[in-house]
């Protein structure tokens, strides 16, 4: 039995009611999961999805879970197997208040255009098993952190997650997945993000999942006029890491400014998708990912910005690069640009390469052990979208985690 058969069987005997979750399921059915022979997905592990155990939602957890220490001025939402903890969250009366309500209301029963046909087929399969699909609605100032654990128990780790910000809003969102799912458990996230006028959304997200876990995220944001999406995202863990991401500008002057960096090493396979659609005049788009794959590893990255007729006076910059460091390591960067008005000024550039051989000499000429001078060029890789992260406490980790996933014993020691 397939996986896409597997799927639809499970969610049958799981007895599902809900409109949203029907009309996911009906979506799936009807357009399968994406394959290889699929543009955007061709340097994508697949292949883990024939290994999941089970792709009913995980049980409610009976273990204390380890948490990071609070961010200062931050609520705190925490999720274990996709089941929130009220015990461990840390929310603020209107964010409880909030979340009731949007429990109450019934999603929208059709599925966004990314997921229904396009690149985020695989948020249907959240959609369709998360234990319960939150709405957050903000108004004036919020920060907000995350923390999305995963246990390995039997069962998959499902969370579907809408955010929709007032118009003038302004978010800080933190996203932190960890824990120890193994290869044969999944985790896989919806997160639909709605930006009304003038509003303001800084979006960081740490995929620290253990090294043998599966995790495949879908996010699909909104953004309307004079709104402004900043996300800053490090993919450092999980055996295979998909990630798929669509920003839509669709009002005058909207902004999207996009920081990504993605570590693997060994057998570990890192793919992300970060599509941006131009709709609307003066509308702006930045891209930038750094990627280093050690050992046997993958990263790949796709980048592709689309400027439809409508959207003249478009800004795009894109800044796609990747390290190999080591024997058998693979980094595939893809940047593309479809541009279909004249009134645009656009800029891409993608490189791949190893470590520059003169300045790692340079470096060992001036006293440095071989480790340290091989850690110093990689971080100064990295360093650009590392310093996109604005909160000291948040950079850290991001960079001990990538770190760690590229056995870098000299940086992780400096960051301790």
């Amino acid at each position: 039995m397939s996986a896409l058969e597997r799927i639809l069987s499970e969610f049958g005997s799981a007895a599902a009611t809900a409109p949203a979750r029907l009309a996911a399921a009906e979506s799936l059915r009807a357009h399968g999961l994406p394959t290889r022979r699929d543009e955007n997905w061709r340097y994508a592990n697949l292949r883990s999805l024939e290994a999941v155990r089970s792709f009913l939602p995980a049980p409610e957890p009976t273990v204390s879970p380890a948490l990071p220490p609070a961010l200062p001025g931050f609520s705190r939402l925490v999720f274990i197997d996709g089941h929130p903890q009220a015990e461990y969250s840390l929310p603020d009366a209107a964010l409880l208040a909030s979340l009731r309500g949007g429990v109450a209301r019934a999603r929208a029963t059709a599925p966004l255009p990314l997921a229904a046909a396009g690149d985020g087929r695989l948020g249907l399969i959240a959609r369709m098993f998360a234990p319960d699909p939150l709405t957050l609605h903000v108004s004036g100032r919020l920060a907000l952190e995350l923390v999305l654990i995963a246990t390995g128990s039997a069962g998959g780790n499902y969370l579907d997650l809408e955010v929709q910000l007032a118009a003038g809003a302004q978010l800080d969102l933190v996203e932190r997945h960890l824990g120890s799912a193994g290869p044969t458990a999944m985790s896989c996230v919806q997160l639909d993000l709605r930006l009304a006028e003038h509003s303001q959304l800084t979006h960081t997200r740490l995929l620290q999942c253990a090294p043998d876990a599966l995790y495949y995220d879908t996010l699909a944001v909104t953004v309307a006029a004079d709104g402004d999406y900043r996300l800053r995202q490090v993919a450092a863990g999980g055996q295979t890491t998909r990630s798929t991401a669509e920003v839509r500008l669709s009002g005058r002057d909207a902004r999207v400014q996009i920081r990504a960096l993605a570590t693997a090493h060994g057998p570990q396979v890192c793919d992300a998708l970060f599509t941006v659609l131009h709709e609307a005049p003066g509308t702006r788009s930045d891209q930038l990912f750094r990627g280093i794959a050690s050992e046997r590893a993958h990263v790949a990255c796709s980048a592709d910005v689309q400027v439809a007729p409508s959207a003249k006076g478009a800004r795009v910059l894109q800044s796609l690069r990747g390290l190999i460091d080591g024997a058998g390591a693979e980094v595939d960067l893809r940047p593309r640009l479809t541009i279909n008005t004249d009134e645009v000024q656009a800029a891409h550039g993608a490189t791949t390469g190893r470590l520059d051989e003169d300045l790692l000499f340079y470096l060992l000429s001036r006293g440095l052990s071989p480790g340290d001078a091989r850690s110093l060029l990689k971080w100064a890789f990295l360093a650009e979208a590392l310093n996109a992260i604005d909160l000291p406490p948040l950079r850290r980790d991001a960079g001990l985690a990538a770190a760690a996933r590229l056995a870098d014993i000299p940086a992780t020691e400096l960051l301790q």
